[in-house]
């Protein structure tokens, strides 16, 4: 079940860090290319190796479902990184309309960015609420017993 749990929990994983990696180094296409294969099999490895070195399969889907919470509400800052790249290789300031393609851009990936922030607030959400709930560990209760005096 640990296995399970690492294919499926890594392949979450795995994917949103291949979004994260390719959305943060867009605009430089000859680093993505062969780094999001890369890094996307590293992360599904990682996902794995967590889930088979945790206690029980409840454990794994936890630790799991976390640090992909993690790396959704890190969506946003991807989105803007990647404008500021963007802007700082592609356009060209010495054109005539050099204004209007920065604001062009500025407008563009602030649109990104809000996009991948609503995105990743609520996948965020999704697998924080549910990683927190998933292998919790059970309370245990101490009652203490009142002694009766007469």
């Amino acid at each position: 079940m640990k296995f399970i749990a690492g294919v499926f929990g890594g392949l979450f994983l795995a994917v949103l860090g291949l979004m994260l990696f390719t959305v943060t180094f867009a605009s430089s296409p000859e680093t993505v290319g062969g780094g999001a294969t890369i890094i996307f099999f590293i992360l599904w490895v990682v996902g794995i190796v967590v889930a088979l070195r945790d206690k029980t399969a409840a454990k794994a889907w936890r630790h799991l479902l976390l640090a992909s919470a993690v790396l959704s509400f890190l969506l946003p800052i991807s989105g803007i990184i990647y404008t500021g790249s963007y802007m700082a290789t592609q356009v060209d300031t010495t054109h005539e309309y050099a204004g209007a393609e920065v604001a062009g851009a500025a407008i563009g990936g602030g649109l990104v960015s809000g996009f991948m922030g609503f995105v990743g607030f609520f996948l965020g959400v999704v697998f924080l609420v549910i990683g927190l709930l998933v292998g919790r560990d059970k309370q245990v209760v101490y009652v203490e017993k009142q002694s009766q005096t007469d």
